[in-house]
């Protein structure tokens, strides 16, 4: 009888942590897209949208409009991947809430997820292909035309293609900086992480700062929107989306800006939330915000680089992770 309550209330708390956590985390995490206006409106002399406005009523304003059929060779698994996307950050985050798991808490299984999550774009910019995604002026298809050969890229395909070189080349620092801590505790598995808060070392600090130019390209925002050809005009990708489907990918966004700065604070101040420890969940979460925050400070002051200027970028970041992984190996 004991065993029998014992596997129940074990049951509960896996529960807790695998839906419960990421669901408040999807909860506040509306809140940050208005908090970054609000940064940014102050920063540039304005005074900014409501806080509730650019996120929270927004999910609902989507959520009510009408789906549009997307010109999509495969309009339904078009319409499916900001569905994996949301799905791939939940389960990233969750695996944060049970270290104790092996098999799902160890950082083969965060790189993996954090990877597919990147390759979705690349699959939404190859299916979809709008009217005004299509380059202008047409290529003149008529017989003996010089450009009969040439090949046609919609702004989406084009949008792909960067979003490639992102994966590729610019988060490439990120994953080195997640790697840091494992390292330096010479161990892959979550459990070896948690209480150990090594920001404060040499490596971990070197760490941080490719952790935080690899968020802000993993959330592709200002000055790495490169994805987006012509950033708040055409999304690029992602442009086709409406109704249901846009207020996913919203969601996905916003998920992802609070579930990597999580992972910061799991990773490199040792405090995962644990439901058994509520103020672990404060904690982590106040870490989080930190992110979007600072982020939306740099984003105010910058423009949208180009490729010149993220492979130099990712180039000189990769190259502070790597030393700061020769200090985590000698235990610095």
């Amino acid at each position: 009888m004991i065993a029998y309550n014992m596997s129940y209330l074990y049951g509960i708390e896996l529960i807790l942590s695998i839906v419960g956590i990421p669901l408040i985390a999807f909860a506040v995490s509306t809140l940050i897209p208005g908090i970054q206006r609000k940064i940014q409106a102050r920063i540039q002399q304005r005074k900014g949208p409501s806080i509730l406005s650019p996120g929270f009523w927004a999910l609902f304003k989507f959520l009510a409009k009408k789906n549009k059929e997307p010109h999509s060779i495969m309009p339904k698994l078009y319409k499916f991947m900001p569905v994996v996307s949301f799905v791939v950050i939940w389960c990233l985050l969750a695996s944060t809430t049970i270290p104790n798991m092996g098999v799902l808490s160890n950082v083969i299984v965060l790189a993996g997820l954090l990877k597919i999550e990147e390759l979705v774009y690349i699959v939404m910019g190859s299916l979809s292909s709008s009217v005004m995604g299509i380059r202008m002026p047409f290529i003149d298809d008529c017989k003996g035309a010089k450009s009969l050969s040439a090949v046609k890229m919609t702004l989406e395909q084009l949008g792909a293609v960067r979003a490639f070189k992102l994966i590729s080349v610019g988060s490439f620092p990120f994953y080195v900086a997640v790697m840091i801590p494992f390292i330096q505790q010479k161990s892959i598995y979550l459990d070896s992480i948690s209480g150990q808060n090594i920001l404060f070392t040499v490596g971990g600090l070197l760490g941080a700062i490719a952790y935080f130019v690899g968020f802000m390209i993993m959330i592709k925002d200002y000055p790495f929107s490169i994805m987006h050809t012509k950033a708040d005009v055409i999304e690029g990708p992602t442009m086709e989306y409406s109704g249901t489907y846009r207020a996913i990918y919203l969601s996905v966004k916003e998920l992802l800006m609070i579930t990597l700065g999580s992972l910061f604070a799991t990773l490199y101040l040792g405090i995962y939330p644990d439901v058994n420890n509520p103020i672990t969940i404060i904690m982590n979460f106040a870490v989080a915000f930190v992110f979007p925050i600072l982020g939306a400070v740099i984003s105010a002051f910058t423009p949208v680089l180009t490729f010149r200027q993220v492979y130099p970028i990712s180039l000189y970041t990769t190259i502070i992770a790597f030393v700061g992984v020769i200090f985590a190996l000698m235990g610095i």
